[in-house]
Protein backbone atom coordinates (compact mmCIF):
# COMPACT_ATOMS: atom_id res chain seq x y z
CA UNK A 1 0.00 0.00 0.00
CA UNK A 2 1.43 3.33 -1.09
CA UNK A 3 -1.71 5.48 -1.20
CA UNK A 4 -4.88 5.77 0.87
CA UNK A 5 -8.07 7.80 0.99
CA UNK A 6 -9.46 9.08 4.28
CA UNK A 7 -13.11 10.14 4.24
CA UNK A 8 -13.91 12.74 6.89
CA UNK A 9 -11.81 15.62 8.18
CA UNK A 10 -12.78 15.52 11.83
CA UNK A 11 -10.51 14.48 14.69
CA UNK A 12 -10.65 10.78 13.73
CA UNK A 13 -9.91 11.39 10.05
CA UNK A 14 -7.15 13.87 10.83
CA UNK A 15 -5.55 11.36 13.20
CA UNK A 16 -5.77 8.52 10.66
CA UNK A 17 -4.36 10.69 7.87
CA UNK A 18 -1.44 11.91 10.00
CA UNK A 19 -0.62 8.38 11.16
CA UNK A 20 -0.61 7.02 7.61
CA UNK A 21 1.42 9.91 6.23
CA UNK A 22 3.96 9.51 9.02
CA UNK A 23 4.59 5.97 7.74
CA UNK A 24 5.17 7.08 4.17
CA UNK A 25 1.65 6.59 2.75
CA UNK A 26 0.42 9.26 0.34
CA UNK A 27 -2.95 10.31 1.75
CA UNK A 28 -5.88 12.08 0.16
CA UNK A 29 -8.15 13.48 2.90
CA UNK A 30 -11.70 14.28 1.76
CA UNK A 31 -13.96 16.60 3.77
CA UNK A 32 -17.44 17.51 2.59
CA UNK A 33 -17.61 20.89 4.34
CA UNK A 34 -15.50 23.98 3.78
CA UNK A 35 -13.72 23.57 7.13
CA UNK A 36 -11.85 20.85 8.95
CA UNK A 37 -12.69 19.59 12.42
CA UNK A 38 -15.99 17.78 11.92
CA UNK A 39 -18.07 18.16 15.07
CA UNK A 40 -15.10 20.04 16.56
CA UNK A 41 -14.95 22.76 13.93
CA UNK A 42 -15.37 26.53 13.88
CA UNK A 43 -17.13 28.94 11.53
CA UNK A 44 -17.18 32.62 10.70
CA UNK A 45 -19.77 34.71 12.55
CA UNK A 46 -19.75 37.65 10.19
CA UNK A 47 -21.86 39.97 12.31
CA UNK A 48 -19.11 40.06 14.93
CA UNK A 49 -16.20 39.47 12.57
CA UNK A 50 -15.12 36.46 14.67
CA UNK A 51 -14.44 32.80 14.10
CA UNK A 52 -16.62 30.85 16.53
CA UNK A 53 -16.27 27.23 17.62
CA UNK A 54 -19.32 25.05 17.03
CA UNK A 55 -18.81 23.66 20.54
CA UNK A 56 -16.63 24.39 23.54
CA UNK A 57 -14.09 21.54 23.78
CA UNK A 58 -11.93 20.98 26.86
CA UNK A 59 -9.13 18.44 27.18
CA UNK A 60 -7.81 16.60 30.20
CA UNK A 61 -4.08 16.09 30.48
CA UNK A 62 -4.75 12.34 30.39
CA UNK A 63 -5.88 12.83 26.76
CA UNK A 64 -2.41 11.82 25.67
CA UNK A 65 -3.24 10.92 22.06
CA UNK A 66 -4.81 14.32 21.32
CA UNK A 67 -1.75 16.00 22.80
CA UNK A 68 0.52 13.76 20.70
CA UNK A 69 -1.44 14.54 17.53
CA UNK A 70 -1.21 18.29 18.12
CA UNK A 71 2.54 17.95 18.66
CA UNK A 72 2.84 15.83 15.48
CA UNK A 73 1.10 18.57 13.50
CA UNK A 74 3.20 21.31 15.14
CA UNK A 75 0.27 23.05 16.88
CA UNK A 76 0.76 21.94 20.48
CA UNK A 77 0.61 25.57 21.60
CA UNK A 78 -3.07 25.56 20.59
CA UNK A 79 -3.94 24.12 24.01
CA UNK A 80 -3.04 25.71 27.34
CA UNK A 81 -3.16 23.34 30.32
CA UNK A 82 -3.69 24.33 33.91
CA UNK A 83 -0.59 23.78 36.10
CA UNK A 84 -2.92 21.87 38.43
CA UNK A 85 -6.63 21.00 38.33
CA UNK A 86 -8.74 23.96 39.42
CA UNK A 87 -12.50 24.09 38.79
CA UNK A 88 -14.33 27.23 40.00
CA UNK A 89 -17.88 26.34 41.06
CA UNK A 90 -20.97 28.46 41.70
CA UNK A 91 -24.16 27.63 43.56
CA UNK A 92 -26.23 30.77 43.18
CA UNK A 93 -23.70 33.49 43.90
CA UNK A 94 -21.86 31.21 46.35
CA UNK A 95 -18.37 30.45 45.09
CA UNK A 96 -15.98 27.59 45.77
CA UNK A 97 -13.12 25.85 43.97
CA UNK A 98 -12.65 22.12 43.43
CA UNK A 99 -8.92 21.53 43.09
CA UNK A 100 -6.20 18.92 43.32
CA UNK A 101 -3.19 19.09 45.62
CA UNK A 102 0.53 18.20 45.35
CA UNK A 103 0.00 14.89 47.22
CA UNK A 104 1.21 11.72 45.43
CA UNK A 105 -1.02 9.29 43.53
CA UNK A 106 -4.78 9.48 43.94
CA UNK A 107 -4.28 11.16 47.32
CA UNK A 108 -4.07 14.46 45.42
CA UNK A 109 -7.90 14.38 45.30
CA UNK A 110 -8.37 14.17 49.06
CA UNK A 111 -8.02 17.84 50.09
CA UNK A 112 -10.20 19.00 47.20
CA UNK A 113 -13.07 16.66 48.07
CA UNK A 114 -12.84 17.34 51.79
CA UNK A 115 -12.79 21.08 51.14
CA UNK A 116 -15.73 21.04 48.72
CA UNK A 117 -18.03 23.20 50.81
CA UNK A 118 -21.09 22.83 48.59
CA UNK A 119 -21.56 19.50 50.42
CA UNK A 120 -21.93 18.77 54.12
CA UNK A 121 -18.89 17.29 55.85
CA UNK A 122 -20.42 13.81 56.05
CA UNK A 123 -21.20 13.92 52.32
CA UNK A 124 -17.61 14.91 51.56
CA UNK A 125 -16.21 11.92 53.46
CA UNK A 126 -18.62 9.60 51.66
CA UNK A 127 -17.51 11.15 48.34
CA UNK A 128 -13.91 10.27 49.22
CA UNK A 129 -14.92 6.62 49.65
CA UNK A 130 -16.89 6.66 46.40
CA UNK A 131 -13.93 8.17 44.56
CA UNK A 132 -11.71 5.40 45.91
CA UNK A 133 -14.18 2.75 44.68
CA UNK A 134 -14.27 4.35 41.22
CA UNK A 135 -10.49 4.27 41.05
CA UNK A 136 -10.50 0.57 41.95
CA UNK A 137 -13.37 -0.71 39.81
CA UNK A 138 -16.83 -0.05 38.46
CA UNK A 139 -16.88 -2.05 35.24
CA UNK A 140 -20.57 -2.79 34.63
CA UNK A 141 -21.88 -1.86 31.17
CA UNK A 142 -25.46 -2.61 32.23
CA UNK A 143 -25.83 -0.29 35.26
CA UNK A 144 -26.15 3.47 35.22
CA UNK A 145 -23.74 5.66 37.12
CA UNK A 146 -26.56 7.09 39.27
CA UNK A 147 -27.92 3.67 40.24
CA UNK A 148 -24.45 2.70 41.42
CA UNK A 149 -24.00 5.99 43.31
CA UNK A 150 -27.32 5.51 45.07
CA UNK A 151 -26.34 1.96 46.03
CA UNK A 152 -23.20 3.48 47.50
CA UNK A 153 -25.36 5.72 49.66
CA UNK A 154 -24.54 8.99 47.89
CA UNK A 155 -27.10 11.66 48.74
CA UNK A 156 -29.20 13.50 46.19
CA UNK A 157 -27.25 16.69 46.93
CA UNK A 158 -23.90 14.95 46.38
CA UNK A 159 -25.07 13.49 43.08
CA UNK A 160 -26.46 16.80 41.82
CA UNK A 161 -23.59 19.00 43.03
CA UNK A 162 -20.60 16.73 42.40
CA UNK A 163 -21.11 13.49 40.48
CA UNK A 164 -23.69 14.58 37.93
CA UNK A 165 -21.67 17.65 36.82
CA UNK A 166 -18.67 15.34 36.28
CA UNK A 167 -20.81 12.94 34.24
CA UNK A 168 -22.37 15.69 32.13
CA UNK A 169 -19.05 17.42 31.46
CA UNK A 170 -17.14 14.29 30.43
CA UNK A 171 -19.83 12.05 28.90
CA UNK A 172 -22.52 14.52 27.74
CA UNK A 173 -24.97 12.43 29.76
CA UNK A 174 -26.52 12.74 33.19
CA UNK A 175 -25.59 10.15 35.78
CA UNK A 176 -29.00 8.50 35.46
CA UNK A 177 -28.23 7.79 31.78
CA UNK A 178 -24.47 7.18 31.62
CA UNK A 179 -22.97 3.71 31.87
CA UNK A 180 -21.06 3.01 35.07
CA UNK A 181 -18.03 1.57 33.27
CA UNK A 182 -17.46 4.70 31.16
CA UNK A 183 -17.93 7.02 34.12
CA UNK A 184 -15.42 4.94 36.07
CA UNK A 185 -13.00 4.89 33.13
CA UNK A 186 -13.02 8.67 32.82
CA UNK A 187 -12.51 9.00 36.57
CA UNK A 188 -9.64 6.48 36.64
CA UNK A 189 -7.86 7.96 33.64
CA UNK A 190 -8.15 11.49 35.00
CA UNK A 191 -7.60 11.01 38.71
CA UNK A 192 -5.47 7.89 39.21
CA UNK A 193 -2.33 10.01 38.91
CA UNK A 194 -1.50 13.64 39.67
CA UNK A 195 -2.16 16.10 36.84
CA UNK A 196 -4.22 13.61 34.82
CA UNK A 197 -7.30 15.78 35.31
CA UNK A 198 -5.63 19.14 34.64
CA UNK A 199 -7.84 20.97 32.17
CA UNK A 200 -6.60 22.13 28.77
CA UNK A 201 -8.34 24.94 26.88
CA UNK A 202 -7.99 25.62 23.18
CA UNK A 203 -6.44 29.03 22.56
CA UNK A 204 -7.54 29.41 18.93
CA UNK A 205 -10.59 28.42 16.85
CA UNK A 206 -10.76 24.69 16.30
CA UNK A 207 -10.75 24.64 12.49
CA UNK A 208 -7.50 26.58 12.54
CA UNK A 209 -6.05 23.85 14.75
CA UNK A 210 -7.13 20.97 12.52
CA UNK A 211 -6.15 22.81 9.33
CA UNK A 212 -2.53 22.04 10.24
CA UNK A 213 -3.12 18.66 8.58
CA UNK A 214 -3.12 20.43 5.18
CA UNK A 215 0.57 21.36 5.32
CA UNK A 216 1.47 18.12 7.10
CA UNK A 217 0.05 15.99 4.27
CA UNK A 218 1.36 18.28 1.51
CA UNK A 219 4.90 17.92 2.88
CA UNK A 220 4.52 14.14 2.54
CA UNK A 221 3.00 14.02 -0.93
CA UNK A 222 -0.62 14.00 0.18
CA UNK A 223 -3.47 16.48 -0.07
CA UNK A 224 -6.72 17.70 1.48
CA UNK A 225 -9.83 18.38 -0.59
CA UNK A 226 -12.54 20.49 1.07
CA UNK A 227 -16.09 20.57 -0.25
CA UNK A 228 -15.59 16.99 -1.45
CA UNK A 229 -18.76 15.13 -0.52
CA UNK A 230 -18.42 11.36 -0.80
CA UNK A 231 -21.63 9.69 -1.98
CA UNK A 232 -20.45 6.09 -1.84
CA UNK A 233 -17.55 3.85 -0.92
CA UNK A 234 -17.01 1.43 -3.80
CA UNK A 235 -16.21 -2.26 -3.47
CA UNK A 236 -15.87 -5.21 -5.79
CA UNK A 237 -14.95 -8.82 -5.17
CA UNK A 238 -14.86 -8.30 -1.42
CA UNK A 239 -12.27 -5.50 -1.62
CA UNK A 240 -12.56 -1.73 -1.55
CA UNK A 241 -12.00 0.02 -4.88
CA UNK A 242 -12.29 3.70 -3.97
CA UNK A 243 -14.99 6.32 -3.50
CA UNK A 244 -17.50 8.18 -5.63
CA UNK A 245 -18.05 11.90 -5.03
CA UNK A 246 -21.37 13.73 -5.29
CA UNK A 247 -20.08 15.23 -8.53
CA UNK A 248 -19.84 11.73 -10.03
CA UNK A 249 -16.03 11.72 -9.91
CA UNK A 250 -14.54 8.36 -8.95
CA UNK A 251 -11.32 8.23 -6.95
CA UNK A 252 -9.70 4.81 -7.01
CA UNK A 253 -7.86 3.30 -4.05
CA UNK A 254 -7.43 -0.10 -2.46
CA UNK A 255 -7.12 1.44 1.01
CA UNK A 256 -9.88 3.60 2.51
CA UNK A 257 -10.56 4.88 6.03
CA UNK A 258 -14.18 5.91 6.64
CA UNK A 259 -14.01 8.42 9.49
CA UNK A 260 -17.54 9.82 9.42
CA UNK A 261 -20.24 10.02 12.12
CA UNK A 262 -22.37 6.90 12.66
CA UNK A 263 -25.46 8.61 11.25
CA UNK A 264 -23.64 9.18 7.92
CA UNK A 265 -21.81 5.87 7.71
CA UNK A 266 -24.73 3.70 6.63
CA UNK A 267 -25.37 5.63 3.42
CA UNK A 268 -21.71 5.38 2.35
CA UNK A 269 -21.02 1.69 2.84
CA UNK A 270 -21.97 -0.76 0.06
CA UNK A 271 -24.75 -2.73 1.77
CA UNK A 272 -24.45 -5.67 -0.61
CA UNK A 273 -20.86 -6.10 0.57
CA UNK A 274 -21.26 -5.53 4.33
CA UNK A 275 -24.82 -6.79 4.87
CA UNK A 276 -27.67 -5.15 6.77
CA UNK A 277 -26.88 -7.07 9.97
CA UNK A 278 -23.45 -5.45 10.16
CA UNK A 279 -25.00 -1.96 10.28
CA UNK A 280 -28.01 -2.75 12.46
CA UNK A 281 -26.46 -1.47 15.67
CA UNK A 282 -25.90 2.02 14.29
CA UNK A 283 -29.64 2.55 14.06
CA UNK A 284 -30.00 1.81 17.76
CA UNK A 285 -27.47 4.39 18.94
CA UNK A 286 -29.21 7.31 20.67
CA UNK A 287 -27.92 10.87 20.40
CA UNK A 288 -27.32 13.55 23.00
CA UNK A 289 -27.44 17.25 22.07
CA UNK A 290 -25.28 20.16 23.16
CA UNK A 291 -26.47 23.77 22.97
CA UNK A 292 -24.01 26.66 23.12
CA UNK A 293 -25.17 30.20 23.82
CA UNK A 294 -22.63 32.81 22.73
CA UNK A 295 -23.02 36.19 24.42
CA UNK A 296 -21.00 39.34 23.93
CA UNK A 297 -20.76 42.02 26.65
CA UNK A 298 -19.08 45.39 26.86
CA UNK A 299 -17.03 44.40 29.93
CA UNK A 300 -15.81 41.29 31.81
CA UNK A 301 -18.41 39.20 33.64
CA UNK A 302 -16.50 36.23 35.13
CA UNK A 303 -13.75 36.26 37.73
CA UNK A 304 -12.25 33.12 36.17
CA UNK A 305 -11.73 31.93 32.58
CA UNK A 306 -14.50 29.38 33.16
CA UNK A 307 -16.92 28.30 35.88
CA UNK A 308 -19.19 25.31 36.48
CA UNK A 309 -22.62 26.09 37.92
CA UNK A 310 -24.77 23.82 40.10
CA UNK A 311 -28.27 24.35 41.53
CA UNK A 312 -28.92 26.27 38.33
CA UNK A 313 -30.11 25.69 34.76
CA UNK A 314 -26.67 26.95 33.75
CA UNK A 315 -23.95 24.31 33.45
CA UNK A 316 -20.56 25.63 32.29
CA UNK A 317 -19.63 29.20 31.37
CA UNK A 318 -16.46 30.04 29.41
CA UNK A 319 -14.82 33.41 28.87
CA UNK A 320 -13.59 32.80 25.32
CA UNK A 321 -12.05 36.28 25.10
CA UNK A 322 -9.71 35.42 27.95
CA UNK A 323 -8.99 31.88 26.78
CA UNK A 324 -8.15 33.12 23.25
CA UNK A 325 -6.37 36.24 24.55
CA UNK A 326 -8.71 38.55 22.62
CA UNK A 327 -9.26 42.23 23.27
CA UNK A 328 -12.45 44.22 22.87
CA UNK A 329 -15.86 42.87 23.79
CA UNK A 330 -16.14 40.01 26.30
CA UNK A 331 -17.25 36.83 24.54
CA UNK A 332 -18.89 34.25 26.83
CA UNK A 333 -20.16 30.79 25.96
CA UNK A 334 -22.87 29.14 28.06
CA UNK A 335 -22.31 25.47 27.26
CA UNK A 336 -25.32 23.25 27.95
CA UNK A 337 -24.61 19.51 27.65
CA UNK A 338 -27.21 16.70 27.60
CA UNK A 339 -29.39 19.56 26.39
CA UNK A 340 -32.64 17.86 25.34
CA UNK A 341 -34.75 20.45 27.17
CA UNK A 342 -33.34 23.28 25.03
CA UNK A 343 -33.70 21.83 21.53
CA UNK A 344 -37.34 22.76 21.01
CA UNK A 345 -36.87 26.35 22.22
CA UNK A 346 -36.07 29.27 19.94
CA UNK A 347 -32.77 31.15 20.38
CA UNK A 348 -34.67 34.03 21.96
CA UNK A 349 -36.42 31.71 24.44
CA UNK A 350 -33.12 30.09 25.39
CA UNK A 351 -31.48 33.45 26.03
CA UNK A 352 -34.47 34.68 28.06
CA UNK A 353 -34.18 31.56 30.25
CA UNK A 354 -30.40 31.61 30.76
CA UNK A 355 -29.44 35.28 30.87
CA UNK A 356 -31.09 35.86 34.29
CA UNK A 357 -29.33 32.73 35.58
CA UNK A 358 -26.02 34.21 34.41
CA UNK A 359 -26.73 37.53 36.12
CA UNK A 360 -27.68 35.71 39.33
CA UNK A 361 -24.61 33.47 39.40
CA UNK A 362 -22.14 36.27 38.58
CA UNK A 363 -23.21 39.45 40.39
CA UNK A 364 -19.73 40.85 39.74
CA UNK A 365 -20.88 41.32 36.14
CA UNK A 366 -23.74 43.60 37.14
CA UNK A 367 -24.09 46.47 34.71
CA UNK A 368 -22.37 44.64 31.83
CA UNK A 369 -24.25 45.50 28.65
CA UNK A 370 -25.23 42.65 26.33
CA UNK A 371 -24.02 43.48 22.84
CA UNK A 372 -24.92 40.42 20.80
CA UNK A 373 -25.95 36.77 20.99
CA UNK A 374 -25.77 33.59 18.94
CA UNK A 375 -27.27 30.17 19.78
CA UNK A 376 -25.72 27.07 18.22
CA UNK A 377 -27.56 23.75 18.57
CA UNK A 378 -26.00 20.32 18.01
CA UNK A 379 -28.83 17.76 18.07
CA UNK A 380 -26.40 14.85 17.54
CA UNK A 381 -23.28 16.04 19.31
CA UNK A 382 -22.38 12.65 20.85
CA UNK A 383 -23.96 9.23 21.19
CA UNK A 384 -25.59 8.46 24.52
CA UNK A 385 -23.28 6.16 26.52
CA UNK A 386 -26.16 4.27 28.15
CA UNK A 387 -26.29 0.63 29.28
CA UNK A 388 -25.86 -1.74 26.36
CA UNK A 389 -24.68 0.94 23.94
CA UNK A 390 -21.26 -0.64 23.37
CA UNK A 391 -22.94 -3.60 21.65
CA UNK A 392 -24.23 -1.27 18.93
CA UNK A 393 -20.83 0.05 17.90
CA UNK A 394 -18.86 -1.52 15.06
CA UNK A 395 -15.45 -3.10 14.88
CA UNK A 396 -13.01 -0.90 12.93
CA UNK A 397 -12.39 -3.95 10.73
CA UNK A 398 -15.09 -4.32 8.07
CA UNK A 399 -16.03 -7.33 5.91
CA UNK A 400 -14.51 -5.43 2.98
CA UNK A 401 -10.76 -5.91 2.48
CA UNK A 402 -8.88 -2.60 2.58
CA UNK A 403 -11.74 -0.65 4.24
CA UNK A 404 -11.46 0.27 7.91
CA UNK A 405 -13.56 2.54 10.11
CA UNK A 406 -12.65 5.31 12.53
CA UNK A 407 -14.68 7.60 14.75
CA UNK A 408 -17.27 7.08 17.44
CA UNK A 409 -19.12 4.48 15.36
CA UNK A 410 -16.34 2.08 16.36
CA UNK A 411 -15.59 0.15 19.52
CA UNK A 412 -12.88 2.40 20.92
CA UNK A 413 -13.60 1.72 24.59
CA UNK A 414 -13.94 5.49 24.93
CA UNK A 415 -16.98 7.74 24.97
CA UNK A 416 -17.66 10.32 22.23
CA UNK A 417 -14.67 12.56 22.93
CA UNK A 418 -11.75 14.06 21.01
CA UNK A 419 -9.47 11.55 22.69
CA UNK A 420 -11.64 8.63 21.61
CA UNK A 421 -11.77 9.99 18.06
CA UNK A 422 -8.01 10.43 17.79
CA UNK A 423 -7.37 6.97 19.20
CA UNK A 424 -9.80 5.45 16.71
CA UNK A 425 -7.97 7.17 13.84
CA UNK A 426 -4.64 5.78 14.95
CA UNK A 427 -6.18 2.31 15.33
CA UNK A 428 -7.64 2.46 11.82
CA UNK A 429 -4.29 3.51 10.35
CA UNK A 430 -2.55 0.70 12.19
CA UNK A 431 -5.00 -1.86 10.82
CA UNK A 432 -4.42 -0.66 7.25
CA UNK A 433 -0.66 -0.71 7.68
Amino acid sequence: MREAIVVGGGAAGTSAAASLAERGIRVLLLERSARLGGRAASFSFERRGEEVDTGEHVLLRCCTEVVALLAQLGVEESVAFQPRLRVPMRSGSRRTVLRSSPLPGPLHLLPGLLGYNLLHVRERWRAVGTAARLLLGGSSQEETFRDWLERRGESRAAIERLWDPISVATLNAHANTARLDLAAKVFRDAFSRPHGADLGFFTRPLSRVFSAIVLYLAARGGAVRLGARVDAILANGGAVRGVRLATGEVLESDAVVAAVPPFDLGRLLPREAVGDAYLAGLGRLRWAPIVNVHLWFDRPVLEDPFTVCVDSRLQAVFDVSRLHNQTGATHLVLSQSAAEEWLSLSPAEIEVALLPELRRAFPEGEGAKRLDALVVKHPRATWVPGPGSERDRLSPLTPIRGLVLAGDATTTGWPSTLEGAVRSGRTAAGLLL
